[in-house]
């Protein structure tokens, strides 16, 4: 059977909307407490502080909600275009040709449903219209299958920081 099949719905994917974004805020604050307890959360991201300019306002970004009728929100995931501040990947990227993905949560009651393939394959529809050859990320080995996601969804590696974060830096190229 599906793994979405045993969900009592289909979650729908689709671009936060202006009504949204406290509660799209408010979920991916929660599941990143979750996810990276060692951070300071007492104060948001720029781009969270900055919602409507970095997502809303922007033709190079998007962050996409997946909603469940009976639950809300359950995942989430953005794109920003990739500013370049990242050591380990200096120089890999023409500028404004990489887009960074960002903020890929699921909630831990809805993972292994097949939720985040859903959120990447509408992300990399949407992206398909924008001007991106490359999507970026990084992720964390102490991050329980989020390597072995990446890779299912064809991302590969291009660097590997032997740090405390255990980063691990990947892209995909062919966003067109």
């Amino acid at each position: 059977m599906d793994l979405l099949t045993q969900l009592q719905s289909i979650p729908t994917v689709t671009p936060v909307q202006a009504h949204q974004i406290h509660d799209a805020i408010d979920f991916a604050m929660r599941v990143r407490r979750e996810v990276f307890p060692m951070m300071d959360h007492t104060k948001l991201p720029v781009d969270f502080e900055q919602f409507r300019e970095h997502y809303l306002h922007s033709d190079g970004s998007i962050f996409l909600v997946a909603m469940m009728e009976d639950a809300g929100i359950v995942g989430s995931i953005g794109i920003l275009p990739y500013d370049g501040r990242i050591e380990a990947v200096e120089g890999r990227y023409e500028a404004q040709s990489a887009a960074e993905i960002v903020k890929c949560y699921v909630d831990p009651a809805y993972r292994r449903f097949g939720i985040g393939s859903m959120l990447m394959n509408e992300l990399e529809n949407v992206v398909k219209d924008m001007h991106y050859t490359t999507l970026y990320l990084h992720t964390h080995r102490f991050l329980p299958g989020a390597v072995d996601f990446w890779k299912r969804q064809g991302f590969t590696f291009i660097a590997e920081q032997n740090d405390d974060w255990q980063t691990v830096h990947m892209d995909k190229s062919g966003c067109k």
